[in-house]
């Protein structure tokens, strides 16, 4: 068959067209795609517009998609924008503590949740505990410092030294800002070159996988815990007032220059006999209950690690050490001031906090309450007249009375107030009033509002800044009283 005549170019204008509407039509996610728009919302609105057929696809957040959405549906479920991984909102919901808001309740994201089916227990296995380095031996670095407080990164311990390893020796402070408290249990740091370290520790160990903490300081101190986490916290600057944070937990806390026991050991044939544990400056459930994921070691376990004939690589350490910090301080400053030097997030302390409140999952109370800690019964040490401590605590109870506050007297001494009482008193607490000292230190565990409080007594001719400056780090006022004023 021939045709009659050849295509005029009209005719071809109109081939062409057609060609390219039936192109168009028939790739029409694609398309729409290259000009920018999703395909599932233009969908719905030009069949809508035709009035075609309506849609029962539903989009990844559990609605229609945009173009088939009705007035009905968003004054069900709102016009939200949704994230993916994330709950539907404005975005403020996801820092809501417990108990408020309308629903009372905390909604987490994906990020926050986890995976709902578990998993591995971790991305480490057995098999990751040694390292063949050859000449390529781990470099150090230094990652954050101030005196007494650094964090570093590739730290070797081998023989009773400590090495840190390094090409360029002025990316380095001096050891003795780093740690001072050399004594019985605490080895020799030293900066050495890759070839020097090659030549003393091989090419091959074993390596502390995650975080660790060292407290240097040869007797311990109720600093210990807050000032290492205040160093570490200044990693992640951007921690939540919920108390989210990107940082792992740390592992391990070594005490390399306290022992685990006070006493002397005992004879083999008394070993039944119990033993009196360390005093680390703070109670040993609180480590338990605030860090869950952290082992402490003591002089004993670090010695061990030395006498293993090969050097162990610690991936990552956070020191802390006393008497390197002194030498850079002010007379009238806390000797852990310098952490609170770094870089850091004004919630600092949240993480801590918030586990500690799951730890003890009690209810918040509505009211304003008060707390007074005192350690009248120990007739020696920091504590009130007598006639001033029943005078307080009539003045208190009348508080409770009259205005419906709700008041918690507790020991700082374990054998009278247990600590799980004591803390949740704390936790719950408005105002916390004490005699001054580090029972105080506890106010990093009430909830930082306007309203909340800590109140320092102080005898005449004394006064110090630790708890202030606590306080004021978490948010809390904070009120030093002395004699009348």
């Amino acid at each position: 068959m021939k045709w009659a005549a050849s295509l005029n170019r009209r005719e071809l204008q109109i081939l062409v067209c057609a060609s390219c509407v039936f192109l168009f039509a028939f790739n029409l996610d694609v398309s729409l795609q290259f000009f920018g728009l999703d395909p599932a919302t233009t969908h719905g609105t030009v069949r809508r517009i035709l009035g075609l057929w309506s849609s029962k696809a539903i989009a990844d957040d559990g609605r229609r998609p945009p173009g088939w959405r009705d007035s009905l549906e968003n004054e069900i479920f709102g016009t939200w924008k949704w994230e993916e991984d994330e709950v539907s909102g404005d975005g403020a919901e996801r820092s809501q503590n417990v108990g408020e808001g309308k629903h009372g309740a905390v909604w987490l994201g994906r990020k926050g949740v986890g995976e709902l089916r578990g998993g591995s227990l971790g991305d480490l296995t057995v098999n990751d505990g040694f390292l063949r380095w050859g000449e390529d031996i781990p470099k150090s670095r230094l990652v954050r410092h101030i005196s007494g407080y650094s964090i570093l990164d590739n730290v070797i311990i081998f023989n009773k030294m400590v090495y840190i390893v390094s090409d360029d020796p002025d990316e380095f402070p001096s050891m003795k800002s780093i740690v001072s408290a050399l004594g019985l249990g605490m080895n020799e740091w030293k900066l050495v070159s890759s070839e020097e370290a090659r030549e003393k520790l091989g090419s091959y160990g074993s390596i502390l996988h995650g975080v660790t903490w060292m407290s240097a300081d040869t007797t311990p101190h109720n600093s210990t815990l807050l000032s290492l986490w205040r160093t570490y916290s200044s990693l992640d600057l951007h921690i939540t007032s919920s108390g989210q944070t990107s940082l792992p937990p740390p592992t391990r806390l070594f005490f390399p220059q306290v022992r685990v026991f006070t006493d002397p050991n005992p004879l083999p044939h008394f070993h039944m006999i119990r033993r009196r544990r360390v005093d680390t400056g703070f109670h040993p459930f609180l480590l338990k209950a605030a860090f869950p994921q952290l082992t402490v070691l003591y002089q004993e376990d670090w010695e061990d690690y030395h006498k293993l004939p090969v050097p162990f690589v610690i991936e990552r350490i956070v020191v802390a050490d006393r008497e390197a910090a002194e030498a850079a301080i002010k007379h009238d400053q806390p000797v852990f001031s310098p952490a609170f030097n770094l870089p850091g997030s004004k919630h600092w302390w949240e993480p801590i906090r918030h586990t500690l409140l799951s730890f003890l999952s009690g209810p918040l109370s509505k009211k304003k309450t008060v707390t007074y800690i005192h350690r009248q019964s120990e007739k020696a040490g920091i504590r009130l007249r007598d006639e001033d401590h029943e005078a307080l605590v009539v003045g208190l109870r009348k508080l409770e009375r009259d205005y419906g506050y709700e008041l918690h007297i507790v020991s700082s001494l374990f054998d009278e107030t247990d600590w799980v009482t004591r803390m949740s008193a704390v936790s719950r607490s408005t105002v916390m009033l004490g005699p001054y000292g580090s029972d105080l230190l506890d106010c990093l565990f009430m909830k930082p509002s306007p309203r909340t409080t800590l109140v320092e007594i102080f005898p005449s001719g004394t006064f110090a800044r630790d708890e202030e400056l606590v306080a004021r780090s978490i948010g809390v006022h904070y009120v030093a009283w002395w004699n009348d004023r």
